[in-house]
């Protein structure tokens, strides 16, 4: 039979990763792995959602599903994904229809992007193809309500409880200390504020706390990103750490680790705007070293800064080489120098798409430049630094 190979999929993947999954026919009816219960209510609830969505994902912040629609050697099938739970739930059981899963027996606990990459990854198995981001449909379901919440009704429930708790000013106030403490290097304030936090910062963004936490956690490393780059840090550092640190939330199991893990991003992006080279230089000098650092890959004149920052030329020459001890046009040497180094030592490109890609004059003038500045040519450059040279 044509779903054969279909179950043999399925086999391989439950092993490996110890999460269920369903291979439905056209007619609704369960034919993998052999089911004695009632499937109406699943069918009701996710597959009928799929055939019209193609790609569905359900969530009520205590257990996850995936359902997919797919043609198999001219047959048409639905697969259920899951269920699978939500690190940080302390369920440890989930009833389906009188049927019982247990945990780390019949199923295993996901973030909500692992689970996506998951359904993705068999969906890609089935069909041979990915599916686009945007083609990607979640309902979320709170439990308490046994309803779909819509963005409008959300939004009527957070004013209520605002209103009721008075929280949204001793929120604001926390983040205004908060953000002036990081600007002015105030370790000993901020460790303050984290004892005040469970006091004074409430804010319920999920059903679950430990998800509504780092959903939180992400609204603070956006705000301290944005600090960063204003405190004159390189766009693609700050943005660097800040991707590294919610990268880092999988490792996040409970509330205790998620306050030490804020402190830890705190402490890292205030090392990180204090101890730039532009840390105490005006507001216009951190300004034109954020421009220059995220236009790097342009041709970037002094005209052109004059205009965009709206101030004389010389005005300019004469601030930044008093605050940064060398003009505008040698920093900008300098950053595509390094930002050269980086093509050479981890691309294949050559001298001349890269004299190009930093909207250098010519190739001979990114190699005088180059030369100028580190006594040797790219070429030694790449040989001294790199397994192979590329011609």
């Amino acid at each position: 039979m044509a779903h054969l190979v279909i179950t043999n999929i399925m086999d391989a993947l439950y092993k490996k990763y110890l999460i269920p999954m369903t291979l439905f026919n056209e007619k609704d009816e369960p034919l993998y792995p052999a089911i004695t219960w009632d499937t109406s209510s699943i069918v009701k609830k996710f597959l009928r959602p799929a055939k019209e969505q193609a790609f569905f994902f359900f969530n009520d912040f205590t257990f996850m599903y995936s359902a997919i629609t797919f043609q198999w050697e001219g047959h048409n099938y639905a697969m259920l994904i899951g269920p699978c739970g939500i690190i940080g739930t302390p369920q440890e059981k989930i009833t389906v229809a009188d049927h019982n899963y247990y945990y780390n027996i019949h199923y295993t606990k996901e973030t909500t992007k692992a689970f996506e990459e998951y359904a993705q990854l068999v969906y890609n198995i089935l069909t041979h193809r990915s599916i686009p981001k945007k083609a990607l449909f979640w309902q979320y379901q709170t439990p308490a309500m046994n309803k779909i919440v819509s963005t409008d009704q959300q939004l009527e429930h957070n004013l209520y409880d605002r209103r009721m708790e008075e929280t949204t000013f001793d929120s604001y106030q926390f983040e205004l200390r908060y953000t002036e403490y990081i600007k002015r290097n105030q370790p000993e304030k901020i460790e303050w504020l984290f004892k005040k936090m469970q006091e004074t910062y409430r804010v319920k963004l999920s059903e679950n706390e430990l998800e509504g936490l780092k959903l939180k956690f992400s609204a603070f490393v956006a705000i301290l990103t944005r600090i960063s780059i204003d405190e004159g840090v390189p766009i693609n550092q700050a943005f660097s750490l800040s991707d590294a640190l919610i990268q880092g939330l999988c490792r996040i199991h409970s509330v205790k680790e998620w306050h030490g893990y804020v402190k830890e991003a705190t402490y890292r992006f205030m090392h990180l705007i204090h101890e730039q080279p532009t840390s105490g230089k005006s507001l216009l000098v951190k300004q034109l070293v954020n421009y220059i650092d995220g236009h790097i890959y342009e041709r970037i004149t002094l005209a052109a800064l004059a205009e965009n920052f709206r101030r004389h030329p010389t005005h300019l020459t004469t601030l930044f080489k008093k605050e940064m001890g060398q003009t505008i046009h040698q920093y900008i040497e300098e950053r595509k120098i390094s930002e050269s180094k980086h093509l050479l030592l981890f691309t294949d490109k050559s001298y001349k798409e890269i004299s190009i890609q930093l909207a250098f004059a010519s190739q001979s003038h990114f190699i005088q430049v180059f030369k100028k500045r580190d006594g040797i040519t790219p070429r030694e450059y790449r040989n001294q630094h790199y397994a192979y040279t590329v011609h």
